[in-house]
């Protein structure tokens, strides 16, 4: 299914135009810096909270970019596109456009200021870029599906977007406390197969679970797609 490019400038500039930009952006950036404020912090676990507070941001800015068109505008573009399907994924595009911006400034701010304690690892960098990726995947797909299934008030949808990230940061703990909780949480993102690999031991070294994590996260992606696109072509 081909992308049409017109459809994501012009998303774009929805997005631009709109404002609404502004607040999660603002917020994240300012965190950012705010984080930043004393230098010679450890590489991981500092990169840890900020692919949180992307996961957190992407959620945001996912709710936003689905939010653009009314049901008249939304349906004219249907018609322009002649698929749903193409709707969708220029939708996900100007979301994954806004997150490779985000997650560029998380990344790259403490390496330009000289912020970690340490020189990072090649390998570090690579584990931090793909885990800020993630993250903001995860934001991507909560984001998206509360706006697909039109509970009665944004406020529900917001709300229950919260409850989801705040039950998967949990996760771990959830399932410590009860165990038959565990086959429930398997809907929930598995944001914490990635927070997990965000170690500060000295060499970093990857652990030999990661692998089977990143089998299990690329599953719930291509899960979460698969379900939020069929959920889209119903309700719509």
């Amino acid at each position: 299914m081909m992308i049409r490019a017109g459809f994501i400038h012009y998303q774009l500039k929805s997005y631009l135009r709109s404002l609404t930009f502004i607040p999660p952006v603002t917020m994240f950036v300012a965190w950012i810096v705010i984080f930043y404020t004393y230098s010679g912090v450890p590489i991981m676990s500092s990169y840890v909270i900020t692919s949180v507070s992307l996961y957190l941001v992407m959620t945001w800015v996912a709710m936003n970019v689905f939010s653009l068109e009314t049901a008249t505008e939304k349906n004219l573009l249907f018609v322009q596109l002649k698929s749903k399907h193409a709707y969708l994924l220029g939708k996900w595009a100007v979301c994954f456009l806004a997150a490779l911006v985000l997650g560029a400034i998380a990344i790259l701010y403490p390496l330009i200021f000289s912020m970690f304690k340490e020189p990072i690892q090649s390998v570090q960098f690579i584990v931090a870029v793909l885990g800020h990726l993630v993250a903001a995947v995860f934001g991507m797909l909560i984001g998206s599906f509360f706006s697909i299934t039109k509970l009665e008030s944004k406020r529900f949808a917001w709300l229950s977007s919260m409850l989801v990230i705040v039950v998967s940061l949990a996760k771990e703990g959830i399932v410590e406390m009860a165990h038959f909780f565990q086959w429930i949480l398997l809907l929930f993102p598995p944001i914490h197969q990635v927070m997990r690999h965000f170690t500060d031991e000295t060499p970093y070294v990857i652990a030999n679970g990661y692998w089977v994590d990143a089998l299990w996260i690329l599953v719930y992606v291509v899960g979460g797609y698969t379900v939020t696109l069929a959920l889209f072509k119903r309700r719509e």
